[in-house]
């Protein structure tokens, strides 16, 4: 999945074997809980899941672009086929985009990576 922040563009990866990861544009991302973490691991099995229930929604492409602002891009590989799925970014917040299911397990990812990132940088208490 690939949209836009406030400031750059965020990709949300998930495959079959629970690897999830988050990359930015700015440099930054997540790599690694779809091991480390089961939640996480079952998310990205979900998304994928979910993706391919849904491909029949997604045309096949040949390339691999940024979304404009406004849309979020959901590229579907399975072998060498790649499918794209394009949703407007007010319809998956809407909750009315054919998409949405697959919007919402996607941002599971990342809100999970979230949680991590939070409890990774929270202050250790002093051991007794």
């Amino acid at each position: 999945m690939d949209w836009h922040l406030t400031a750059g563009t965020s990709t949300v990866l998930a495959a079959s074997d629970g690897t999830a990861s988050i990359y930015l544009s700015s440099g930054g991302g997540y790599i690694g809980a779809g091991q480390k973490s089961k939640t996480v691991h079952q998310f990205a099995v979900e998304c994928v899941q979910i993706a391919r229930s849904l491909a029949p929604l997604c045309n096949p492409t040949d390339t691999i672009d940024l979304p404009p602002p406004g849309q979020v891009f959901f590229y579907l590989r399975s072998g060498t086929t790649i499918r794209l799925g394009i949703a407007a970014e007010s319809a998956l917040n809407a909750g009315t985009d054919p998409l949405f299911a697959l919007g919402v397990s996607m941002q599971k990812i990342v809100s999970a990576y979230r949680v991590i990132s939070a409890q990774q940088s929270a202050p250790k208490p002093p051991s007794a």
